[in-house]
């Protein structure tokens, strides 16, 4: 279970007692939606292209690694 918070503050200061922080990057058509998970708290917005990049450049920065598809284990080797 993932407890979605909206305050990015609040989930930069939980990401410093974390060892792995995970993302996501869609592209919308009304932006992009940034999907973060660090621990058991999850970010889910939907950003301008600006707002986006910003928050990017900072999990590449702390090394935070980039989910690009998720695939059901039963069928991820067929």
């Amino acid at each position: 279970m993932v407890e979605v918070i909206e305050d990015w503050n609040a989930l930069i200061e939980h990401i410093r007692y974390c060892r792995t922080v995970i993302y996501k990057v869609d592209l919308l058509p009304d932006g992009v939606r940034l999907r973060v998970r660090a621990g058991m708290f999850g970010y889910d917005k939907v950003l301008s292209k600006k707002e986006a990049d910003e928050k990017i450049s900072y999990l590449e920065k702390i090394g935070a690694v980039k989910i690009i598809e998720s695939i059901p284990d039963s069928i991820f080797f067929i």
